[in-house]
């Protein structure tokens, strides 16, 4: 009876062989019983539920060699697992992992998954220092450091998403339930993708490495009771054989209606989000082939609220408590409206040679953004704003190793870019090129790396651009170098890391040459074609702390000097046009100064009680003029309380946003608004075998506050969302064909 009991506990430590560094996010799993795990942040993993006798248990990571660790449990056991580093496609070439972020800076699938209910922006949002700007409810954009938008691009796979370039008033162009990792890049490897990474690179990654004969099927379904919304996500990845590729697929949808405040509904706020994607990834001999793909639309409508006929209404309905809107519940979407299509084909093709590979990746994007406007009768699908945005983009990449600790790379990107608007005049014709060459110089030992790349790049647009009612070709070229440096020391139970860079952007042609009504954002905004270039020479510091696996420190200050920031700044009056009067915005550009820092303490008590504590503060400050920069991200504390018992996690979180004191009175429509506490409860299952059901229940502004963000740009007419319970439900499927056992 004692030999038949299956109640054992394996638990340990999945380690780098190479150099004794924890693994993260590394799947160990015992395919009898289907039992499941993954190891955490700081390679811990944990295995319940074993059967006394002989165990194969199996650890997978991308990277890394296939393991099959026998071992003959006889009660709860303690291990440590050494995984050596490989290629992709080759167990004699090793190349240097790149250690750029630390374990702080990424989500994985499972966390994306558990957050299937939310856009890209709000699951990012989880890493320590990245906020979210907003339009409301329907909008919102990830904010690093005070960066935004072109200072901040999101990488998909290996190119950015081009659509970010119309302006703030959008979401990205991708869902991230199609994708298994979130990282934000700080190191100097963000040459790799640009040389305007200011604010560092949100990159996400799909997931396309199987071990033979697997099939993984993970789905989930949620609702939000504010705005009735429903959603579905699937995952899916197989591998046949050890011949065969690897196939993965994603879909996901959301469906809301008009969300509610804590007084009443705010009319025409649904929304209907929808991405599929898709591909396969082929190792043979030491050759790797890939092609996926994507497609994403959004469409959302415009708060009715925010539209006004004069400038003396546009002042009455920004110093109401309340719009005056209908009070209803509806799917509907009316004028004014918003949809957003986005389209990626990309193939990569990577060759291992005696000393390293060569890359060649390939991709194709296509971007559409449509506007339709409150004045027009919602029968008339003839948009207001009609933008498309075509972009092919070739980038050679090679990596040379010269010796057991030293490693080159060097690489070449080219993006051309045609754009055409219809309806009417917002952004002009235009069409250019980019065109960058950087090279990367790795120094890796046991605990220590040092990173130094350097960057060159060329950027020419040329826009048709009409000025007093005549249109006129006005062409720009920019052409500059940037620089950056990464050191790194990591034992057992620090990671130390610092960045050095100095980086430039070009004025873009939303800042160029914007002239005209952005309805997504319910403003008139003003481009300004005297803008030059922005430099930046920013210093940061990253430490993380884990002694144990029951306590980590992570902390992170920066300093950032931006001679020729451009920024987004409010006209001191608003605008009046032919479809009504807005708020005002312009490009303006000055030398600012940025710093601040990012701060995360987790605790865990008694096995059970784990404590967490995250502060974010950033001061920005324009040097010669005494003035502050807008959208400045105010001081926020969060408190996470989880306690575990049995197989339930219950969650207490709190939430204090201070009010933003580094702003010049009179220079904004309204005044920052008073500082203001959120709290919110939830409970989790945690179960741990591999097939098992898995659900969360979440509710939001638990006591159902009223209060308006600083960061949401529609703050000047309504609140922010009242109270919502949220239900997540999650079942993954994992299968081995016998033959492969």
């Amino acid at each position: 009876m004692a030999q038949n009991k299956c109640n054992a506990v394996v638990r340990g430590q999945i380690r780098n062989v190479h150099d004794s560094l924890p693994v993260p996010f590394a799947e160990v799993f015992v395919e009898t019983g289907h039992l499941h795990s993954q190891s955490s942040k700081e390679g811990f993993f944990s295995l319940n539920g074993l059967c006394q006798g002989p165990v194969l248990i199996e650890v997978d990571r991308q990277g890394f060699q296939h393991l099959h660790q026998e071992l003959y449990v006889y009660s709860d056991t303690q291990i440590v697992i050494y995984l050596s580093t490989v290629s992709a496609w080759s167990d004699t070439i090793t190349i240097h992992a790149e250690k750029e972020k630390s374990a702080a800076m990424a989500l994985n699938g499972q966390k994306i998954m558990e957050e299937n209910d939310r856009d890209l922006s709000t699951i990012s949002a989880s890493l320590p220092g990245i906020q979210i700007l907003q339009g409301g409810r329907n909008q919102s954009k990830p904010i690093a450091h005070g960066m935004y938008g072109l200072r901040f691009p999101i990488i998909s796979r290996q190119f950015r998403l081009e659509g970010q370039t119309w302006g703030n008033d959008h979401n990205p162009e991708a869902d991230a339930r199609g994708f298994d990792e979130i990282a934000w890049i700080k190191d100097a490897n963000l040459l790799k993708y640009g040389h305007d990474a200011i604010g560092g690179a949100l990159r996400l990654e799909r997931q396309t490495h199987a071990h033979e004969g697997e099939q993984n099927l993970d789905q989930a379904v949620s609702y939000n009771s504010n705005g009735h919304q429903g959603g579905y996500a699937l995952r899916f990845i197989q591998k046949a054989d050890s011949a065969a590729p690897v196939v993965f697929a994603n879909a996901a949808l959301r469906k809301s209606g008009n969300y509610r405040t804590p007084d009443l509904w705010l009319e025409n706020t649904a929304l209907t989000e929808i991405s599929v994607s898709g591909g396969y990834s082929l190792q043979k001999n030491s050759r790797e082939i890939r092609w996926d793909g994507e497609f994403y639309r959004f469409e959302s409508g415009i708060f009715r609220g925010t539209r006004t006929g004069s400038t003396e209404d546009l002042l009455k309905a920004i110093n109401r408590d309340d719009p005056v809107t209908d009070n209803q519940f509806t799917y509907r979407i009316a004028q004014p409206r918003q949809v957003a299509i986005h389209g990626t084909l990309q193939g990569s093709n990577i060759i291992a040679t005696a000393n390293g590979k060569r890359e060649w990746h390939y991709a194709f994007q296509y971007d559409q953004r449509r506007e339709f406007d409150f004045h027009r009768n919602s029968n008339n699908h003839f948009p207001q704003l009609d933008l498309i945005l075509l972009s092919p983009s070739v980038i050679y990449r090679q990596v040379i190793k010269t010796g057991a600790e030293t490693q080159w790379e060097w690489g070449n990107q080219v993006t051309g870019y045609l754009h055409r608007f219809g309806g009417f005049y917002f952004l002009p014709d235009f069409q250019g090129f980019s065109n960058g060459t950087y090279a990367i110089l790795h120094k890796h030992r046991e605990k220590t790396a040092h990173t130094l790349s350097l960057r060159l790049d060329e950027k020419q647009i040329s826009a048709r651009e009409r000025i007093n009612g005549t249109w006129q070709q006005q062409s720009r070229f920019f052409i500059h170098y940037s620089a950056a440096y990464t050191g790194l020391i990591q034992t057992e139970k620090h990671f130390f890391q610092w960045h050095l860079s100095s980086m430039w952007r070009a004025p873009w042609v939303n800042e160029l040459y914007a002239a005209g009504v952005h309805h997504g954002a319910a403003s008139f905004e003003q481009g300004n074609r005297n803008l030059g270039i922005e430099r930046s020479y920013r210093a940061e510091m990253e430490w993380e702390y884990h002694p144990n696996q029951k306590f980590t420190v992570y902390l992170s200050p920066f300093f950032n000097y931006m001679p020729g920031f451009i920024n987004l700044t409010p006209m001191r009056d608003a605008v009046q046009t032919v479809r009504g009067a807005f708020p005002g915005f312009e490009y303006l550009q000055g030398n600012a100064r940025y710093v601040g820092g990012d701060l995360q303490i987790k605790t865990m008590l008694f096995n059970r009680l784990e404590i967490q504590n995250d502060l974010q503060y950033v001061h920005g400050k324009y040097i010669q003029d005494n003035r502050y920069p807008a959208f400045l991200p105010p001081f926020r504390i969060q408190n996470r309380l989880s306690w575990k018992f049995k197989r339930l996690t219950y969650k207490l979180h709190h939430e204090y946003i201070g009010r933003q004191n580094l702003y010049n009175k009179g220079s904004d429509f309204l005044p920052p608004p008073p500082a203001y506490h959120l709290f919110h409860l939830m409970v989790k299952s945690t179960q741990e075998k591999q097939n098992s059901w898995r659900w969360h229940v979440e509710i939001n502004n638990l006591l159902n506050r009223g209060y308006r963000s600083y960061m949401d740009r529609f703050r000047y007419f309504m609140d922010m969302p009242g109270r919502n319970i949220r239900i997540v439900i999650i079942k993954p499927l994992h299968h081995h064909h016998k033959k492969h056992l």
